[in-house]
């Protein structure tokens, strides 16, 4: 041992170093192909984000294909959708309803969008409900000619945003009130229901009101079953009326007490007369909006809803633009408004 003690000094250094060495490398291999793991997972990770953010904006065909959300329609089973006409020349409301309309630029006249001559030719005013959930969809209604009335519902995201943006097209906007249907159908987030105590109908429809601002009304969301309550819908509109707001009766049932109840609380009232959509088929389509003109030629004034249907959406864009030279006048809900009750 002691003979060849730096020989074996010299081979414990050496097998140390080519140790060290082996070590080194092995590690060293290791630590890069984690790292090209770790690359090839980032570089897939990115590859997946863009392919979602390259998909069409334009997805859902309509609001019921949206995963998660109930079935957002106004049709209910057993319920007569019927065209609803009042006389060509109908009277005007009682006075007290005429004074709430002369009273100093309630909200209703404030975010009404100026409509001129009332009477020089028949008034078609189109409304979409369901506004705001799909939204590009519910884009491309606030870009059809104008003015459209568009019905937002308060629970849609951004709310205040896309009703800026449809207002800067010249269009109106409403409130889209969802409330208790017949049946099992879901009127969605925070619906009116009759089963719910007054106060608790008022805390519910405040919420609503105060989603956004810059609308002219409400109209309803279902309700096929709360519109049907006087002491319900007694609640609602007298929020309205405090706040200055008309009510669009969505006649959902041929048993709402809206309208009538309206006018004797002295809210600004009126019905629809036509549903675009309860057949969402373009040949449907077109046929309801072929009874509109119908309705309008017949009492001066009609008022249609839709919803941002594809098919709706279609008939829409190649109708519109025909209405002037059929001899129609494309009006804002308020104008129908104006012109069913006499008011300048």
């Amino acid at each position: 041992m002691q003979a060849h003690r730096w020989h074996s000094v010299v081979a414990g250094v050496v097998v140390l170093l080519v140790g060290s060495f082996l070590a080194t490398s092995w590690l060293a291999s290791r630590l890069d192909s984690l790292d090209r793991e770790r690359l090839v997972k980032d570089a897939l990770r990115e590859m997946k984000r863009e392919g979602h953010q390259q998909q069409p904006a334009d997805k859902y065909a309509r609001i019921d294909d949206i995963p998660g959300l109930p079935g957002y329609t106004e049709t209910e089973p057993g319920q007569t959708r019927a065209t609803i006409e009042e006389p060509a020349h109908k009277a005007p409301k009682p006075t007290r309803v005429a004074a709430v309309a002369a009273s100093e630029r309630p909200a209703w006249r404030r975010n009404a969008v100026p409509f001129g001559d009332l009477y020089a030719r028949p008034l078609i005013a189109i409304v979409i409900d369901d506004v705001g959930l799909d939204r590009p969809r519910s884009k491309r209604a606030w870009e059809l000619p104008g003015p459209i009335t568009l019905s937002f519902l308060p629970y849609a995201k951004n709310l205040q945003e896309q009703a800026k943006a449809a207002r800067a097209h010249g269009n109106e906007l409403m409130l889209h009130m969802p409330m208790e249907p017949m049946g099992h159908a879901d009127p969605g987030p925070n619906a009116l229901l009759t089963s719910l105590s007054e106060n608790e109908i008022r805390q519910r429809a405040t919420t609503d009101l105060d989603s956004f601002d810059g609308y002219v009304g409400v109209n309803n969301h279902m309700g096929s079953r709360f519109t049907t309550s006087r002491p319900a819908m007694g609640v609602v509109l007298r929020l309205l009326k405090a706040r200055g707001l008309l009510f669009l009766d969505s006649r959902t049932t041929a048993q709402s007490v809206g309208e009538t109840l309206a006018q004797e609380l002295g809210v600004p009232t009126v019905s629809r007369n036509v549903f675009l959509d309860d057949d969402e088929s373009l040949g449907a389509v077109k046929h309801q909006l072929a009874e509109t003109e119908e309705v309008a030629r017949r009492q001066g004034v009609a008022i249609a809803i839709g919803h941002p249907h594809e098919n709706t959406l279609q008939a829409l864009a190649a109708w519109l633009p025909a209405l002037a030279a059929k001899g129609f006048a494309q009006a804002p809900v308020t104008a129908a408004l104006r012109k069913r009750n006499g008011w300048d």
